[in-house]
Formats: structure tokens, sequence, C-alpha cells
């Protein structure tokens, strides 16, 4: 049960920074501030950083196999991803799978990066 809260905690805490980062992207992008190709970059960067930073963090209170944390925090974003696709009729295209495969590499490098940089006791 406490792994369970462990990882809850973690996706809880990515899910509240993306969401508040993308509110804050497109508060900027309705006034017009940010011009649209800055807008969809940013989209990304908000989502790839968030989950690379909350993988980072989950690798350093992993105690090994850091490359399945990532992936365990990667896949659960992904089938989140994929309910919220189903929900609002959304297609599945080349650019999902592709995407998809970045925020699985991205999660699973954090984690690795993270339990690396670990102190040793």
């Amino acid at each position: 049960m406490s792994y369970l809260k462990k990882i809850g905690k973690f996706i809880l805490i990515t899910f509240i920074s993306i969401i508040v980062l993308g509110l804050l992207l497109n508060t900027l992008y309705y006034f017009d501030i940010i011009s649209n190709n800055v807008y969809n970059i940013m989209k990304m960067i908000i989502v790839l950083g968030s989950l690379f930073i909350n993988s980072l963090f989950l690798g350093k209170a992993s105690l090994k196999h850091g490359i399945v944390e990532g992936l365990k925090l990667g896949a659960i974003f992904l089938l989140v991803m994929v309910i919220l696709k189903l929900i609002t009729n959304s297609a599945f295209d080349i650019r999902t799978g592709i995407y998809s495969i970045i925020i699985l590499l991205t999660t699973s490098m954090g984690a690795v990066i993270g339990i690396n940089r670990k102190e040793k006791k």
C-alpha cells in the first residue's frame, strides 16, 4: 500500500503541475502575449518537463530499477491520456504514437538519472 501512495503522490503532483502551468500558458496565449508556434512548443515542454522532473524525484525515492519506475509513471500517464482521448472522441494518429514513445523515454530517463544521483549511505 505504501508503494501505491508513493507513486500516487508523484502522479498527482505531475497532473497538478501540468494543469497549473497549462492554465498559465493558455492565459498568455488568450491575451496574444505569445504566438501560436511558441504556444505549441511550450505545451510539449510543460508536459515533458513536468514528467521528467517528477520521474527524477521518483527515481531518487526508489530503491532500485529506476527505468522500471519511470516506465510505470509514463505508462500510467499514457493510460490517463488514452482514456481522455476516448472520452473526447479524439483520433489516434502517428503523432500520438510518437508522443507516447517520447513520454516513455522521458520518464524512464528521468528516473534513471534520479536513481543514479541518489546519495549513497
